[in-house]
């Protein structure tokens, strides 16, 4: 059994344990956290490390499947060019760079303690990874579609999908989630209500302002879009409300929504989620939103409405790595105020209850196995982390 102390670990649903000893069983399974003078005249052999314990992460909002796009996008061209590039450079990309760059991003996703993910799927590119890995994905099958007449095909293809995945990666779960709460019709949101609740749903939201404006008057860079790319399909003139108040009421209240991104949420964003969901769920992807908008959400605000906050990385088409760990050092950079223990509950617990894996995932309690991480390079007497603090995963999880 191995026993691993450092100068402070953090179990994360107690206070930091210092100068402790963490027992994890051979199966990875958690035993306790022990005093060192507990332990000092016993012949159990411990491993001692530098730096911090934490369990493994959990990314809630991954596009493994784009990781062929690493380094080709402009930084800080808004979000309307970034999808312009990534389409452009989709056209010419061979299915063996996309089936190398997938291994290679997942391997280092885990490698930097993600120990499960969250993962969007556009199609059948990561099925095949997916099915031979150890790895935790709930794979989100992504549909998207403004023209009603091709809502059924579209819905139709994605339960094609939805199958391949559940088949194919019986380990894992997955589930049909619409794409943005304007890149749908009525009609293609309606399918995905009667049919996935009560399943888990992601929904990319308020990335930037053009998302308010195309729900206020139909108009902006999103209605151009919509134009280009459905050239039939009737106007959409707008609705004068916020985004999820307009869409809202084809979800259940019960219904477990994430929320991705919400760069430009206000208060009276919150309020209507909050309001209207009983278990909402609010993902922020901080280095995907300054790589393609240079903005960050007004964290601070979602703190002081108790939101339920997780963090994914996007993908490397709009990251430079896959790391919640990395998520966490731009937050606390940017957010110095906020302590490190509520930046790991955030990378770490709360994502294992936005997946149901609470139970096994997020904390050092016994009986879990939620993967042992080691961060190193970090200011033990500040908890303040530092440009060359690193995260390791030093016992995988499940």
């Amino acid at each position: 059994m191995p026993y691993l102390s450092a100068p402070i670990i953090f179990p994360i649903t107690s206070p930091p344990a210092y100068n402790s000893v963490l027992a994890v069983n051979d199966n990875g399974i958690i035993e306790g956290i022990y005093r060192l003078d507990e332990l000092q005249e016993t012949k159990i052999e411990i491993v001692h490390y530098n730096g911090i314990l934490c369990p493994g992460f959990v990314n809630t909002h991954g596009h493994l499947e784009l990781s062929w796009a690493k380094g080709l996008i402009d930084e800080s061209c808004g979000l309307d060019a970034f999808v312009r590039q990534l389409e452009n450079h989709r056209k010419s990309v061979s299915e063996s760079k996309v089936s190398d760059a997938i291994q290679l991003a997942a391997s280092e996703m885990l490698q930097s303690g993600v120990v499960a993910t969250a993962d969007i799927a556009n199609g059948n590119q990561t099925l095949d990874f997916k099915s031979n890995t150890k790895q935790y994905f709930h794979t989100f099958v992504e549909v998207f579609g403004s023209n009603p007449s091709f809502a059924n095909a579209i819905f139709e293809k994605a339960l094609l999908l939805k199958k391949q995945f559940a088949e194919h990666d019986s380990l894992n779960k997955v589930s049909i989630a619409p794409h943005a709460t304007y890149s749908l019709s009525e009609e293609l949101f309606k399918l995905i209500s009667e049919t996935e609740n009560p399943n888990l749903l992601s929904i990319h939201h308020q990335e930037n302002l053009d998302e308010n404006l195309f729900f206020y008057n139909g108009s902006g860079p999103i209605a151009d879009r919509r134009k280009a790319f459905n050239p039939d399909v009737q106007p959409f003139f707008g609705t004068g409300k916020r985004p999820m108040e307009s869409i809202a009421a084809y979800f259940h209240p019960d219904q477990k929504l994430l929320l991705v991104h919400n760069s430009v949420s206000e208060q009276q964003d919150i309020d209507f989620v909050q309001h209207f969901f009983n278990q909402p769920y609010w993902c922020f992807c901080p280095n995907a939103n300054l790589f393609i908008e240079n903005r960050l959400p007004d964290i601070e605000l979602f703190r002081a409405n108790n939101c339920k906050i997780t963090l994914g990385t996007d993908s490397l088409a709009s990251n430079h790595q896959l790391s919640i760990f990395e998520e966490i050092k731009t937050l606390q950079f940017r957010f110095p105020n906020i302590p490190l223990s509520e930046l790991l509950s955030w990378g770490t617990i709360n994502g294992a209850s936005f997946l149901g894996l609470e139970k096994q995932l997020g904390s050092f309690e016994k009986g879990k196995s939620p993967g042992v991480v080691l961060l190193e390079n970090i200011d033990t007497q500040s908890l303040k982390l530092m440009p060359e603090s690193t995260s390791r995963l030093l016992i995988p999880a499940l």
